[in-house]
């Protein structure tokens, strides 16, 4: 008896002790966080934050500042742009030699340029759909016989 009195004792006292031991040592409260924060922006210790040591302290230049440093005005770039653009200087603008200065031509010119006429063609295609020589499915599978 005297002994599981003992266990019991022990028991509850290493219970109420780790309680009261886990209440001493919780986080600080979320105010004396914000204030701790606060303060270290203030002194520049957190990156990111705008108030450190920016990137020109160490050697580097954001793509802003470098395009804020430019020697030449908008409207003189907007000017070369578009003289680029007239002259076919600009890949991709639509103004430049076209696919047929290279020997290729667009599929919207094939078709333009077809030699058959609608009927023709829809002419032909029946005539192979009867004599059983299309080609079934999009895969293009074997010839139907």
């Amino acid at each position: 008896m005297n002994k599981t009195l003992t266990s019991l004792t022990v028991a509850v006292i290493a219970l109420f002790g780790a309680q009261a031991f886990a209440q001493q040592a919780q986080s600080p409260a979320r105010a004396d966080v914000k204030k701790e924060t606060a303060e270290a922006n203030k002194a520049g210790q957190i990156p990111g934050s705008g108030t450190g040591p920016s990137a020109d302290a160490a050697g580097q230049q954001s793509p802003k500042a470098k395009a804020a440093t430019s020697d030449t005005t908008r409207d003189a770039r907007k000017a070369a742009t578009a003289e680029a653009n007239k002259e076919g200087k600009i890949a991709g603008s639509g103004t430049g030699p076209s696919a047929d200065a290279a020997g290729q031509q667009s599929p919207k010119d094939k078709a333009a340029s077809s030699t058959t006429t609608r009927d023709d063609r829809k002419k032909a295609a029946a005539d192979a759909t009867k004599a059983g020589t299309t080609v079934s499915g999009e895969a293009g599978g074997q010839p139907k016989k």
